[in-house]
């Protein structure tokens, strides 16, 4: 492996310029006090943080050890980053229903079962293109916490050292790496991290404050790696989206955000005069990063994240093209000027536009890209306005996205490192445990942006929970993380679909309060191309993304709420005509009644998660409720006691199946159903049954018994030799057992509720 010398800043060394006035602790252990405002300008700044490098490098010259010269590179240089992001805990493989888009970024076939992802097989496919570069780094996004069991159980202990086996060169922090809190992420990276973990636009907290956490001495804003003499400066730039619904739960974050563009254009200026390539990790999402660009000028590389996206091929963003001043005819960018920071003003810096290379590679440990740059500082190559201060520019470069699939061998060292998690995980919690069987699978989103399938079963979930049974139920649609596979239902694909160990609180609201609700819903989901950013049950709403509550308020407005059926109940064959006054959404076609518009002096009784009663997500008309009251069911378990409840597949509405004594016997039952019984079952890779008679048998669902029984399989799948896999399968019996499972096993059907009906109905898509 190549030689990569890394060389960070120390946490606090230099202080970009806050969004606020900036509090007498800096953020490090024994940093300066709070200086005059001239003295804490930008450019004051950098002048101090460049003489104290002049200084070290002085100092080093009369005692330190005395290196090589730097290489001199001539010519055209070649660089290789390879970028991770958003993997979520997905440290283990993983099945995945495929759709369009991952089947064209070459998962798989589109609609079928994949088992994908795994650091692992991540590890494999970075350490083959290490060895195939010669100058390459290997950069994480961040957000490698949360979404998987192994992050609720180890609290991001495996995460960090799975990392660090891989060899990553440097990580970012983003949003979901607090979710355990500050202390807990301190404490993790201190324990755990080998690699420089960066953040530039977050200001901390002094770590020797009583109860901080201790990240203020080990974030660093900024790294450079020497690479056979090309020195390259990595930016990171934490997630500032989330920072304040993470800043107000419970767990105390200590961050004070920084201004993204100033910040930016502060490290491109400090760096600038001793680095050749300046590459920004992001976790800003894509919109931030093209902003970002734009309103900045000396950013060669962008590898961002957030928004589990793949850029294929990646952009090229022109950097310095936000502004243009007409009378001097040339693009500017803005920044705080430094004579007058204190009042806000801003001053132009004139600079030539130049292109920016913008990489995403997606997320849950499905890809891993490489982005292969050509650079050059020779000035025939660059053509006229290439200052030289910019070092060495990307004349060319090329994206390769490799997708992690089954065909990937496994990393034995990061194999290794995460054994011990696993046989932990086995011992700590019955994952593998059948909740119930999903024939189709169940969907997170809906092609009609409004309500999904799992997003209806989950609601309902929540709303018929013994013991809550409200009015109406919401959540929010980005807190449901994983579709719902086809096959057996386990408990750890509950833990997938939710990561976060959220319960249900109750509270009383009005119905001015349930409006204002919907109309914030409606707001945040115009914003999102008009996907609906709630799931709901026991109410029907209609969402106008283009309507506006009053003239220059932001586009989005909830026209039509409805809680709880007529009573009597009004039939509507004919759909909305048929319920009174005729108004849009009013009718369940499915259920074929219609709906009770809401009350505005009426109280109504709602469900939801205990995060967005916080005011999680920007839901500020629940955070204020005064009535909340949390019931402590986590919304996980409500959904694994909902399905649990349901009937298997075939049976009827006493909740019964069909007795057998041959398959035939199940014909009146309906397709594709068998008779599972213990006596006449033959074994083999595909169940069948046989001829010997039946004392006890049920008709069953054909799929279900072979779908079980490949699962039970995958127990033997492991064995060394495949006569010991023989005789492992022999003693599990996997036909005979998953015939007797599918009696019991609640089907996912539509009779629990897996479907859309247009609860959500949007409007100016």
């Amino acid at each position: 492996m190549k030689s990569r010398k890394a060389m960070g800043a120390a946490p606090g060394a230099t202080t970009p310029p806050a969004e606020a006035p900036l509090s007498p602790a800096r953020g490090a252990a024994g940093a300066a006090p709070l200086l005059p405002a001239a003295a804490r300008s930008p450019a004051s700044r950098v002048s101090r943080a460049l003489a104290a490098c002049a200084l070290t490098l002085g100092l080093c010259a009369a005692g330190c050890e005395q290196e090589q010269p730097p290489t001199r590179l001539v010519g055209q240089v070649h660089l290789t980053l390879l970028h991770t992001s958003d993997i979520h805990s997905r440290l283990f493989p993983y099945n995945l229903q495929l759709g369009q888009v991952d089947a064209g970024l070459g998962l798989g076939e589109a609609t079928s079962i994949a088992n994908v992802g795994g650091a692992a097989r991540m590890s494999h496919i970075i350490g083959r293109e290490r060895a195939r570069s010669s100058r390459v780094l290997h950069l994480d996004g961040g957000d490698c916490f949360q979404g998987a069991p192994i992050f609720n159980f180890y609290s991001g202990e495996a995460e960090i050292r799975t990392l660090g086996a891989m060899g990553v060169d440097a990580m970012i922090v983003a949003n979901h790496e607090f979710d355990r809190g500050a202390l807990n992420l301190g404490i993790q990276l201190q324990q755990n991290a080998s690699f420089p973990i960066l953040a530039a636009n977050y200001l901390l907290e002094d770590p020797a404050q009583p109860g901080a956490s201790p990240l203020g001495a080990i974030l660093q804003p900024f790294t450079v790696f020497d690479l056979e003499g090309l020195r390259v400066g990595v930016i990171g730039m934490g997630n500032l989206s989330s920072l304040t619904s993470i800043f107000e739960a419970p767990n105390r974050l200590g961050v004070t955000p920084l201004n993204t563009t100033e910040v930016a254009q502060f490290y491109v200026d400090l760096l600038r005069p001793t680095v050749d390539v300046i590459v920004f990790v992001t976790h800003l999402g894509l919109d931030v990063d093209e902003r970002m660009i734009e309103t900045t000028t000396g950013i060669d590389v962008v590898l961002g994240g957030h928004n589990h996206v793949v850029l294929q091929p990646p952009k090229r963003v022109r950097d310095c093209s936000r502004y243009y001043d007409e009378e001097k005819q040339s693009h500017y960018i803005l920044l705080n000027d430094e004579r007058s920071p204190e009042e806000g003003e801003k001053r132009r810096r004139y600079c030539t536009p130049r292109d920016v290379v913008l990489a995403h590679s997606g997320a849950f440990a499905k890809f891993v890209g490489r982005l292969d740059l050509v650079l050059s500082k020779d000035a025939s190559e660059l053509g006229e306005g290439h200052d030289p201060l910019n070092g060495f520019e990307v004349i060319s470069n090329r994206y390769e996205l490799f997708p992690v699939t089954e065909s990937v061998p496994a990393d034995p060292i990061v194999a290794s490192v995460l054994e011990p998690y696993a046989q932990g995980l086995d011992a700590l919690a019955n994952l593998d445990l059948l909740v119930g069987y999903a024939l189709d699978g169940s969907r997170r989103v809906s092609t009609s942006g409004g309500d999904s399938p799992l997003g209806n079963l989950i609601a309902a979930a929540m709303w018929l929970r013994l013991g809550i049974q409200t009015d109406f139920a919401l959540t929010n649609t980005t807190g449901i993380r994983a579709d719902l596979v086809p096959g057996p239902v386990t408990v750890e694909q509950m833990f997938n679909i939710f990561p976060f160990d959220n319960s249900i609180s109750k509270m009383q609201l009005s119905g001015l309060e349930v409006q204002d609700l919907f109309d914030f819903v409606a707001r945040r989901s115009s914003g999102r191309g008009c996907v609906s950013q709630a799931q709901i049950a026991g109410a029907r709403v209609v969402i106008d993304c283009t309507a506006r509550a009053a003239e220059g308020a932001a586009p989005g407005v909830a026209t039509h709420v409805y809680i709880g059926a007529h009573d009597p109940p009004i039939a509507c064959p004919n759909g909305d005509s048929d319920c009174p006054g005729g108004l849009s959404g009013s009718c369940d076609v499915e259920a074929n009644r219609c709906w009770q518009p809401i009350d505005p002096i009426a109280t109504y009784e709602l469900a939801t998660s205990n995060y967005l009663a916080q005011g999680g997500s920007g839901f500020r008309v629940l955070q204020r409720n005064t009535t909340q009251f949390d019931t402590q069911v986590q919304q996980r378990d409500a959904l694994i006691d909902y399905i649990r409840a349901g009937r298997p597949c075939g049976a009827d509405d006493r909740g019964e199946l069909a007795s057998c004594q041959r398959d035939a016997d199940c014909a009146g039952v309906g397709e594709g159903y068998v008779c599972a019984c213990p006596e006449s079952v033959v074994e083999g890779a595909a169940c069948r049954t046989g001829d010997a008679p039946c004392t006890q048998g049920a008709c069953v669902l054909a799929r279900c018994r072979d779908d079980v029984a490949a699962y039970q399989r995958d127990v033997c799948a492991a064995a060394p030799t495949d006569e010991v896999r023989r005789q492992c399968e022999s003693a599990l019996a996997p036909c005979s057992a998953a015939g007797e499972q599918c009696k019991y096993l609640a089907c996912v059907d539509r009779r629990l509720g897996n479907f859309s009906d247009g609860r959500l109905r949007m409007v100016g898509q």
